[in-house]
């Protein structure tokens, strides 16, 4: 069951300062100043795990539930509807080294996309899904050795983050084989027991692609040539927990959900690192987040995915946070 708050924002205010690139940003500003608001909240016994989220440009959420295959849609006044059921298999069930599951959700102008890593290989690949119809036709099939994760869009062509391989793929929407864009031994996942998958989250800014390694807790950036080949590779920051998904402002600003620990950290444009909201109140297990298109564009959705196997308080939600900077652009 999923219940449901209408958005309705404190008055707030963001230091000058944050509106300029290189700044730093006050942690306390953001505690004190700007309080999260829950836009939705679902059931952890239906194992209703809100992994990632899209916007589009009507003020619509779209979320993908990780384990149950839905994409829910909540539309600007708050009612909340199942677009459509992905096939994942069965919930939690161990496959190709890892457990079947929906990831990354991304929104087009052709519709939205969503990755998806059953243990049915026919079912295995990266899905269109119409958020006007609820039609859906897989485009792209993957092959057991992949575990899909984030995705981005840019120019008619589809990112994803490879979280075994350390590599990012590429297909173009329309559908079709998918190559290797970039595989760079700075995605290479590091073996260990906090974070064990390598890149995850995908976005891009400028005319660099960003990725966050979670083994690593690095957050590293390619060039992106005229041609839309990957260019050189550096690290942008490297954080004291691992990354999830994530989304910029137009600054340049980086906001992530490090998801297994409840804290929502900035990466600022220079690489340095700030945790600017922890505590359980409103975070639980934050796994992606996406700035509104166009009246909202000031406003930051965060999901709290809240696993069942992480070590949290079993309250998956979506939160909101005003912020008096606007997302980056989408395209």
């Amino acid at each position: 069951m999923v219940q449901v708050c209408r958005l309705s924002f404190r008055p707030s205010f963001l230091p000058t300062l944050l509106l300029m690139a290189a700044s730093s940003w006050s942690s306390t500003a953001w505690a004190d100043e700007l309080t999260p608001e829950v836009v939705a909240t679902f059931d952890p016994a239906s194992l209703e795990v809100p992994e990632s989220i899209a916007t589009d440009y009507f003020g619509n959420l779209y979320i993908s539930l990780a384990l149950t295959g839905e994409v829910r849609r909540i539309d600007p006044s708050g009612d909340v509807d199942t677009i459509t059921e992905l096939p994942i298999d069965i919930p939690l069930e161990p496959c190709f080294d890892f457990i079947a599951g929906q990831t990354g959700i991304t929104y087009t102008p052709w519709g939205l996309y969503v990755n998806v890593n059953s243990c049915d290989l026919q079912d295995r690949g990266i899905w269109w899904v119409s958020p006007w119809t609820g039609s859906v036709a897989k485009i792209a099939s993957l092959p057991p050795e992949v575990f899909a994760n984030g995705i981005a869009h840019r120019f008619g062509f589809l990112y994803v983050a490879d979280s075994f391989s350390g590599r990012i793929l590429r297909t173009p929407v329309w559908g079709g084989s998918v190559s290797v864009w970039v595989d760079d031994p700075l995605l290479d996942p590091v073996p260990n027991p906090i974070a064990p998958i390598g890149p995850n989250g995908v976005q891009f800014y400028d005319d660099e692609l960003y990725v966050s390694n979670s083994s690593t807790g690095q957050i590293v950036a390619f060039e992106v040539a005229p041609n839309q080949s990957a260019g050189a590779s550096r690290v942008h920051a490297t954080l004291e927990t691992s990354c999830d998904d994530f989304a910029f402002d137009l600054y340049g600003t980086l906001y992530c959900g490090p998801n297994l620990v409840n804290s929502i950290v900035v990466v600022h444009p220079d690489g340095e690192a700030e945790v600017v909201l922890s505590g359980d109140e409103f975070l639980d297990g934050p796994s992606s987040m996406a700035f509104g298109r166009l009246w909202d564009s000031h406003t930051l959705y965060i999901n709290n995915a809240s696993f069942p196997f992480y070590p949290n308080n079993g309250s998956p939600s979506v939160i909101a946070v005003e912020l008096e900077v606007p997302g980056y652009p989408f395209r």
